[in-house]
């Protein structure tokens, strides 16, 4: 992509030329609506009207698509803790609320929305797509926020300790909520990923200071632990082992709890937040971008899309037949991925 005459001479129609993918298939989204709405009233107001701007973007921009989306989804799991729990006298924490939204989709897992699929069974359909541009996104989070941890340790008591303000929230919600997830990776690919980085923060920036000779392997070990995050997804146990084969581990899903929370915090929730809090680059105006950044921000919009439509539902305000809307997004846009 060539910033400079982006910059010095904006043209719509040469940025879109510069976001196109050579093989880029455009997002074909249905539109969850429910026979309720036909009375307006019965529309979650805000939720809509961010949910119109998502609209707006499709289907050149998925990923600006989300980030509207999101505004959405966070309005409905708010909403969603506040209904329950209208007496209570403290703030309203995002965390909590995105919590119970996730509490109650498990808790109606079982839930069958036509014939034999349930709404689990549609969230492994859409798990199981995840490209591998995705679970790299959070295999590369979690080995470089690690590097960074052990080279600037956060210091028990001190809260402006320099790896504080560096490290990813991501990453600490991970290493708190996904202990028996989290331990492997790092006895595996973190300590592998330890002996060729030597992160610096110079002028506020991180630096891993790879050398030409360790690119490749730095390379080669976050793809491997994206394949090993992504086979977790669609099989619900991996097994992580390191290079010489000392330290082995399987890792298992507990339960529908723990993987719908994987899923929601590390993908949706993560990317969300990097995103907004401009600590990722623009995936399609990145220089990374290639024929994957679509496929990636597609399936996001899609992920984030169901999950959305499971809490319109945990709200009433869509039907349990509405949610078939879901499946025809996953055969049209997902299936042959």
């Amino acid at each position: 992509m060539n910033y400079i005459n982006l910059l010095k001479n904006y043209k719509k129609e040469l940025h879109e030329e510069n976001i196109k993918s050579t093989n880029q298939k455009l997002i074909t989204l249905n539109y969850v609506f429910s026979d309720l709405w036909e009375v307006e009233e019965n529309i979650p107001y805000v939720a809509k009207t961010h949910l119109l701007d998502s609209y707006y973007c499709l289907p050149n921009r998925p990923d600006m698509a989300f980030t509207f989306l999101w505004k959405s989804i966070n309005n409905s799991y708010n909403e969603l803790w506040l209904q329950e729990n209208p007496d209570n006298k403290g703030r309203l924490q995002d965390g909590t609320s995105l919590t119970y939204m996730i509490e109650r989709v498990s808790s109606s897992s079982n839930t069958i929305i036509k014939d034999d699929l349930s709404i689990i069974n549609l969230i492994d359909l859409y798990s199981s797509k995840m490209p591998l541009k995705t679970t790299k996104f959070l295999a590369n989070l979690l080995l470089k926020n690690y590097a960074l941890e052990k080279k600037y340790p956060i210091h028990p008591t001190e809260k402006n300790t320099i790896a504080t303000k560096h490290i990813s929230s991501t990453y600490t919600t991970f290493k708190k909520q996904f202990e028996e997830i989290y331990t492997p990776i790092i006895e595996t690919y973190g300590e592998a990923y330890l002996k060729i980085a030597n992160p610096t923060i110079i002028k506020g920036s991180v630096s891993m200071n790879i050398s030409k000779q360790d690119s490749r392997k730095s390379m080669q070990l976050i793809k491997s632990l994206a394949e090993k995050i992504k086979e977790l997804l669609i099989n619900k146990t991996a097994n992580f082992s390191n290079s010489d084969m000392t330290k082995n581990y399987e890792v298992k899903f507990k339960n529908n709890l723990e993987y719908i929370n994987f899923i929601v915090r590390n993908f949706l929730y993560a990317i969300r937040n990097n995103t907004v809090h401009g600590k990722i680059a623009s995936r399609l105006n990145s220089k990374t971008k290639n024929d994957g950044s679509y496929e990636s921000a597609v399936f996001i919009y899609l992920l984030g899309y169901m999950f959305f439509s499971l809490s319109l539902y945990q709200l009433d305000y869509i039907k349990k037949e509405d949610l078939v809307i879901l499946y025809k997004n996953y055969i049209d846009n997902l299936q042959n991925i």
